[in-house]
């Protein structure tokens, strides 16, 4: 194993600044990877909700069963979309607004906590599709994915917050 830099490492240790920069494209590319992950086990948990057609039928007869089925499916997309479109974890290098190293690694830790909600909502949506669809179980089951979702779609929001060097929402007066 040889020790001795490559011939980039050697020109990019004369530039001041490069490997602070280098380091932040590293941390932008597990930012999205993150988030990409989690926006995949999402969509993958929307696909296991997908009614056979009579199942589909067997729904579309009961208002609120209609009704709490397209919300939760509504939700997850919406979460998905907001987790898979969110801003980077950082600024770039030639952008006017940074963000703070520490609010950084927060970032961080709160996308790495979304995998496990992810999964958490994966996890209720293969018990939802074990169930009868309009069954009093199944509504219950919906009723619960629904709720993680919406916990979840909270998390996003903090998330922004944190980006934006916010513990906690300002409180109107």
């Amino acid at each position: 194993m040889s020790f001795r830099k490559t011939l980039l490492e050697r020109i990019a240790s004369y530039i001041p600044g490069y490997a602070g920069y280098k380091k932040k494209e590293v941390r932008r590319e597990t930012d999205a990877l993150v988030r990409r992950h989690v926006a995949s086990i999402l969509a993958q948990a929307a696909q296991s909700l997908v009614l056979s057609p009579a199942d589909a039928r067997l729904v579309a007869a009961n208002p609120e069963a209609r009704y709490l089925w397209d919300s939760v499916k509504a939700a997850l997309d919406r979460v998905t979309q907001r987790i898979d479109k969110a801003p980077h974890g950082y600024s770039g290098f030639f952008d006017l607004v940074k963000v703070d190293e520490a609010a950084l690694e927060e970032v961080y830790r709160h996308d790495l906590a979304l995998v496990e909600y992810a999964k958490k909502i994966a996890d209720a949506a293969a018990a939802v599709k074990s169930l009868r669809p309009g069954s009093e179980e199944w509504a219950k089951a919906l009723r619960e994915l629904l709720s993680l979702v919406e916990a979840l779609d909270a998390e996003v929001d903090k998330r922004a917050a944190i980006l934006k060097g916010i513990r906690e929402p300002p409180q109107l007066k």
